[in-house]
């Protein structure tokens, strides 16, 4: 039963959102001005799918919001800039969160634009954010998935960034699709930290928010499986890849780059897929409709890690006896090593890894299996029938 206090509380909010879109429409009978001209119609439409209704999403706001974004690859960055307005200036974690599932839309519909219209980074910073519309015992729990989120958005963005800014390189490079297995993953952690941090934080709207963030989950996981399949076929198959050297770097020594590499995202894909488990355990038991359809995760047993890890290894030694019987007499030159740099030290019983940061992550096709990621499934007719945003 919804109390006064809640009654009170919601049309408060209903009088901020009108208030919003009122100074909106003022703003679109002013001249424009400024580096990046305003587009009052995006704001209007950003305020409705961002208001203070802490019930659920308003699914017809955000589905006029992406397919604005559908209709014209042009229109993201107009559109980013108003939720960065919006996300800067709020101190409601609804209007904070329903922004960064937008936000997240964008990106995801930035991925499939094409390369002069993507997205770069999130051009907002909620990473301090602080809750002031709950009741205390309730804000900070609100507060801590709102970080979450954006720390999973924020990485996100800069990775694709860093991929914009780099080009496309050579997508057969094995170092390359290593590093984008591995950071991904480290995109995984970070998704498996946009939990409930609190108790009665079963909202509708954090429950779609996780619904999202578990079909991010299957995507990046799969890709995750796809790039360790890819790297074992390319060790272990029956046409053995050689990796490319660095400079000054011998084949041996990239054989064993590369096998360290490797058996590093092997643990971490064990270690992850246990922690998907208890991830998916969770969410069903909050009533995450997402989770609840897709099969359970299971988790790889050590004993087979470690028998990759020993053909991995063979592999490696092996390499490097060819590259050796290739070079028996020929004149013997002094080789200093000492220039390579690398911290992992390699025995043939254990692999010491050294701790070093990951960034970068993979294009996202917004599907996994025969689930729809709801960002990408805005039509245009949801537009069409509204021509006119700005009306209050």
């Amino acid at each position: 039963m919804t109390t006064a206090r809640q009654w009170w509380l919601r049309a408060a909010a209903a009088v901020k959102d009108r208030k919003s879109l009122c100074l909106t429409r003022v703003a679109a009978l002013r001249p424009a001005s400024g580096v990046l001209p305003r587009r009052p119609e995006l704001e209007a439409a950003v305020i409705r799918a961002t208001s203070h209704d802490e019930r659920s999403v308003d699914h017809a706001g955000a589905a006029r919001v992406f397919a604005l974004a559908r209709a014209s690859p042009a229109a993201l960055q107009p559109l980013m800039w108003a939720l960065a307005r919006r996300a800067g200036r709020t101190r409601c974690w609804a209007v904070a969160l329903k922004a960064l599932m937008l936000a997240h839309g964008l990106l995801l519909r930035s991925d499939l634009a094409p390369r002069a219209a993507r997205l770069g980074r999130v051009p907002f910073d909620l990473a301090d954010f602080r809750d002031r519309s709950s009741p205390p015992s309730k804000s900070s729990g609100f507060s801590a998935f709102v970080r979450a989120y954006f720390r999973f958005l924020d990485t996100r963005s800069l990775f694709a960034s860093q991929e914009l800014d780099g080009g496309s390189g050579d997508a057969d490079d094995e170092d390359a699709r290593l590093d984008r297995v591995t950071k991904q993953q480290h995109l995984l952690d970070l998704l498996m930290q946009i939990r409930p941090y609190g108790d009665g934080m079963e909202h509708g709207l954090i429950l779609e928010a996780m619904d999202c963030v578990v079909i991010e989950i299957f995507e990046v996981y799969s890709q995750i499986c796809t790039g360790i399949a890819r790297f074992l076929v390319g060790v272990l198959g029956s046409a053995p890849t050689t990796p490319r050297p660095r400079p000054g770097e011998t084949v041996a020594a990239a054989r064993r780059r590369r096998g360290v590499q490797g058996m590093r995202v092997l643990r971490k894909a064990a270690e992850q897929s246990a922690q998907l488990s208890s991830y998916f355990e969770l969410c069903r038991g909050l009533g995450v409709l997402n989770a609840a359809e897709f099969p359970a995760v299971e988790r790889v047993p050590d004993n087979d890690i470690k028998d990759l890890e020993k053909l991995i290894m063979s592999h490696v030694v092996e390499g490097r006896s060819k590259e050796q019987d290739e070079n028996h007499g020929k004149a013997l030159v002094a080789v200093d090593n000492s220039s390579v740099a690398s911290k992992t030290v390699v025995t043939k019983e254990w692999v010491v890894f050294d701790d070093d940061d990951n960034a970068g992550a993979g294009g996202r096709q917004g599907h996994f299996g025969n689930y729809v990621n709801p960002f990408l499934g805005a039509p245009w007719a949801t537009v069409a029938g509204n021509e006119n945003l700005l009306l209050v």
